[in-house]
Formats: structure tokens, C-alpha cells, sequence
């Protein structure tokens, strides 16, 4: 089972799980709610287009390849030497034909017909496979090597690498549970195996591969490693006959003239981008797992809940074993009467029971371990009773001697206070005078600095008095300006409106004359109340006027009409 079997079958016992629980089929049902526009899945694939003419000729050429490195051609010459009798391994032909020419390496007489010359020609023949072709066909397959091997590697990045990211922003509210999150995941991996293995160019990538695989065989032969010990061919090459001639070789001619006149890349590659949003609820749902279980995580850990979690566990775990055991009990019992009522075959029964014993045994074999446990616990608590009572002594052996060392340092301390006393008393008997003294000195300073405060506070009290008087002058005299301003300030605007009122009476206004702004129009404003006021006043001066001018008139008619009288 590979990794993504593993994580999709550990995804979907946890949904199970939570799936069965309303509280967390609520939290779930959360993410489905509100705006999910900006969720979002973004996958890079790149599809890639291999071109099969280079693919094609170099399968063709390697068959040709492999017969010529079949055939080993190589070039044999012969190396040959006089040397003494008991040195020579093998005799030849040519050693008796040099041997009948030379017969002056017979100096013994024959022994039993036997003639022993005291010198042999001897003759060493030499096989040397580093013949031209061969080197030719070392360098071809290393370029062939090189020329694969940067294909393939750049077509299996492409298309087997993955690329996705994901992004959700969100924040959930379910009943009283508040949950704000923010996911952002990039994830890359290069030659994936679920994109190796549904790769649509596996086909043509898996012929690359073999081809690629091949050539490395080709190499690793005794001749091609024969051929890596000596100076490698450069091009260009020299057409021998056999490289004209020999099929094989020519073959491999052709496979060497396309492959290093082939300018192109052998491969097209398109990058294509995916993008899921939003989330289906499909989606949402999944997506939920793992966002409320790293909540669950934080709620662990940050209050530190761990242990209390394992020992629920634990209890609830027993819970069902035990549930388990009791449901499987009343299964048997009820087969037991159904076998014991001869309404039933025993066969089932007996399978039953036989699987309750196995649950039995299981549940019977984790007692050692804990039988153990506790007998480790037990005598871990032996022990720790022991190094208690250990400590318990050490602590009172330390209070006997704290007890002691306190003794002395009050006894200590109660010398030298004494001691102390002693001399302090002194101290202070031969200093007294001098204290006397300078206490009156002191006291002379602290009168006559006392003298000093209350003259100035005096001073103060004079200076805040002058102070006052003329701050009182000079509102005075300010209250007098401004009631000289106010009233310059009104005949001012009183000219103004009278002014304004001239102009209009005599159709003096143009349009140059605007008072619509916000300033111009409160001081128009200010004009007009200030006529208003001159205007009210001057008709009570008015009216009383014209009061005296009527009392004057009835006061000179009575007058006339007396003297007439």
C-alpha cells in the first residue's frame, strides 16, 4: 500500500469518525457557509510531444550497433625473438623454418634422434582490438549516451513533475465556536510516481528509457571497456572500407551522420495550469479535516490536555472491548439454546465459541503485560519509599545540627551586640559635646533661613498685591477699547449699509458686485443689523422729537388765542 492509499484510507476512518458526531458534523456544515470565491486549488502539469524520428533511427541503429560490437574486430601481428631453449613455451612453424636457416644454434649432439638447439626463434602472436571501427563505435555510443540521456532527463522533469497549491482565507462561526484560519500551501515534487505511472507519453518515454539502457549495456561490453583505455576518436571521422563496406558498420555510419546533424530538441512541451474555484461542498467537506484537526492540535496542546485525552482514550477503549465481549456472550448464549432445542446445527455454534475464546485469549494475554506493569510500579514505589525514608533521616539529622548552628550564632550574635553597645555608648559619651554644639549651630542656621523665607514671602504677597491692581487697570482699560472697537466697528458697517443703500438707489450695483460668498454675505448681514439698530434708535429720537414740535404748536396756539383775548 503506497503512501496515497495510506492518507486516502486514513481520510476517510477520520470522516467516519466525525461524520458520526453532531458537533463535529456542525463545524464541518460551517465551511459550507458564507463567501468561498476565494478558496482556491491551482495545478501546473506540463504535457509533453516527443518527436519519434530520433526515437526511431536510433532503435534502427542499434541493431547494427550491436552486430558490429559482435563481430570484435581486431588486428593480430606477431612478435618474434631468439631466445634460450628453457624460455620457449611453444614451438611454431616459423620456429622451424628460422631454425633450419640458422643452424648455428645446434652446437649439442643429437641425444636418442633428438636434436635440442641451445636458441629458439620465438614467436608471440598479439590480438589488438583497438582497430579504428571499434574506437568508432565507442565514440558513437557515448555520443548516443549524452544525446539520450539529455532528452530523457528533460522530458521526465516536465511531465512527471507536480506543482499545486492551495488557498483558503476564512473565518467560521458556528453556535458560540469562533474559527479564523488562513491556509496557504505550496507544494512541488519532482518525478512523481502517480504522474510516472499515468504518464500519456509512458509509451514513447518507456521505448527512451529502453533505448537509453541499452546504450549502457553496449558500453559495459569487455570491447567497449577495451576501447575506454585508449584516446578517443574526434570528429571527423575517416570512412574506412569497412565503415564503407560492412553492413553492420555502415549502419552504424548513418545512426552517427543523423544523430550529430539533428538540431532540434526532439520534444515539444506545453505547460497547462488548472485552477479549482470556488470549493464544490465535496471539496469543503474534505478540506474541513484537516483545518479542525490542526484546531484540535492547538486546543492539545496549548492547554496541555494530553494526558486526560490518552486516559478517555483508554477508558472508552475498554468500553468497547467490553461491549464487544457482552454482545458476542449473548450470541452464543442464544446459539446454545437454539443448538440445545435441536433447531440448529451445532457447527455454527462451535465457530462462535471458538472465536469468543480467541477474543478471550486476547483480552487474558495483555494481563501479563500488565500484571507486569504493576509489578514494576510496585517496586518502583518500594524503592522510592525507601529513598523517602533515607531523606526523611537525612532531614532530621540536618535539623539536630541546624538546631546546634543556631545556638551558636545566637549566642554570637548576642556578643556582639553587647559589644556594640559597649562601644556605642562611648561613642556617644566622648561626642556629646560636639553634637551639642553644632545642634546649636544648626538651629541658629534654621532661624535665621526662616527669617529669610518670611521676608520673601512678604515680598511675595506686596508683589502679587501691586500685581493685582494693575491686571484690574488694565481690563479696565481694555473693557474701554473694546467697547470703542464694537462701536467703530458699527459706524464702520453703518457707513457700509449706507453706502450699499446709495449705490442701490442709484443703480450703482453691477454684477462685479457679488456678496454670495459665505464671508461677504455675513458681513452684508452684519451691515444690515447694524442699520437696523441705528435706524430704531433714530426713530425713537424721532418720535420724541416730534412730540416737543406738537407740544411747542398747542403751546403757542393757546398763546395766540389768550393775547387775542
Amino acid at each position: 500500500m503506497n503512501q496515497l492509499d495510506v492518507y486516502y484510507r486514513a481520510l476517510l476512518n477520520y470522516r467516519e469518525l466525525t461524520d458520526n458526531n453532531t458537533d463535529c458534523s456542525k463545524l464541518k456544515r460551517g465551511f459550507l457557509s458564507g463567501d468561498r470565491s476565494a478558496d482556491k486549488i491551482i495545478i501546473k502539469r506540463a504535457h509533453c510531444r516527443v518527436d519519434e524520428e530520433w526515437v526511431n533511427e536510433i532503435e534502427k541503429g542499434l541493431v547494427h550497433i550491436e552486430k558490429a560490437i559482435k563481430e570484435e574486430r581486431q588486428f593480430i601481428f606477431s612478435n618474434g625473438e631468439v631466445v634460450p631453449i628453457e624460455k620457449v613455451k611453444h614451438v611454431s612453424v616459423e620456429s622451424v623454418k628460422h631454425l633450419a636457416k640458422h643452424s648455428e644454434m645446434l652446437t649439442k649432439e643429437p641425444v636418442d634422434d633428438e636434436i635440442i638447439p641451445d636458441k629458439l626463434y620465438s614467436v608471440e602472436r598479439l590480438n589488438d582490438y583497438t582497430v579504428y571501427e571499434n574506437r568508432f563505435l565507442y565514440m558513437l555510443l557515448c555520443y548516443l549516451r549524452d544525446f539520450v540521456t539529455y532528452r530523457y532527463n528533460n522530458i521526465l522533469a516536465a511531465t512527471n513533475k507536480y506543482d499545486g497549491s492551495f488557498y483558503m482565507d476564512r473565518e467560521i462561526k458556528v453556535g458560540k465556536e469562533t474559527l479564523a484560519f488562513k491556509v496557504d500551501i505550496h507544494n512541488v515534487k519532482d518525478d512523481d510516481k502517480y504522474l510516472r505511472e499515468h504518464n500519456a507519453e509512458k509509451e514513447i518515454i518507456d521505448r527512451i528509457d529502453l533505448i537509453l539502457k541499452t546504450v549502457l549495456a553496449f558500453l559495459q561490453t569487455p570491447l567497449m571497456e577495451y576501447q575506454s583505455k585508449v584516446a578517443m576518436l574526434r570528429p571527423p571521422i575517416t570512412k574506412t572500407n569497412v565503415l564503407k563496406m560492412d553492413n553492420n558498420f555502415k549502419g552504424a555510419v548513418a545512426l552517427y551522420d543523423f544523430i550529430i546533424s539533428y538540431d532540434k530538441d526532439g520534444y515539444t512541451i506545453e505547460e497547462e495550469t488548472k485552477e479549482i474555484s470556488p470549493f464544490s461542498e465535496e471539496i469543503t467537506l474534505d478540506v474541513a479535516e484537516p483545518v479542525l484537526l490542526m484546531s484540535f492540535l492547538v486546543y492539545e496542546y496549548g492547554l496541555n490536555i494530553k494526558s486526560d485525552l490518552k486516559a478517555e482514550y483508554d477508558r472508552e477503549e475498554a468500553r468497547r472491548r467490553d461491549e464487544k465481549l457482552r454482545v458476542h456472550a449473548e450470541k452464543l448464549e442464544a446459539l446454545a439454546r437454539r443448538v440445545r432445542n435441536n433447531s440448529d446445527e451445532p457447527m455454527e455454534y462451535i465457530y462462535e465459541l471458538e472465536r469468543h475464546i480467541r477474543m478471550l485469549e486476547k483480552e487474558i494475554g495483555s494481563i501479563p503485560a500488565l500484571r507486569a506493569t504493576i509489578d514494576a510500579l510496585s517496586e518502583e514505589k518500594r524503592g522510592m519509599k525507601a529513598h523517602i525514608d533515607e531523606l526523611k533521616k537525612e532531614i532530621s539529622e540536618f535539623d539536630l545540627k541546624l538546631d546546634g548552628i543556631r545556638a551558636e550564632h545566637l549566642e554570637e550574635i548576642e556578643r556582639i551586640n553587647a559589644s556594640y553597645s559597649e562601644k556605642i555608648y562611648q561613642l556617644i559619651s566622648s561626642n556629646e559635646e560636639m553634637l551639642k554644639s553644632e545642634r546649636e549651630k544648626h538651629l541658629a542656621e534654621v532661624d535665621a533661613f526662616n527669617e529669610h523665607i518670611n521676608k520673601l514671602i512678604e515680598e511675595k504677597r506686596n508683589a502679587e498685591g501691586r500685581l493685582a491692581d494693575e491686571i484690574s487697570a488694565l481690563r479696565e482699560k481694555l473693557s474701554e477699547c473694546e467697547k470703542n472697537y464694537t462701536a467703530l466697528i458699527e459706524a464702520k458697517r453703518l457707513c457700509e449699509a449706507r453706502y450699499l443703500a446709495l449705490k442701490y438707489k442709484e443703480g450703482q450695483i453691477s454684477a462685479e458686485d457679488v456678496y454670495t460668498s459665505r464671508d461677504d454675505f455675513y458681513e452684508l448681514e452684519a451691515e444690515y443689523a447694524c442699520f437696523t439698530k441705528f435706524f430704531k434708535e433714530e426713530w425713537k429720537r424721532t418720535k420724541k422729537q416730534i412730540r416737543r414740535d406738537l407740544l411747542n404748536v398747542k403751546n403757542f396756539k393757546d398763546k395766540d388765542g389768550q393775547d387775542e383775548s
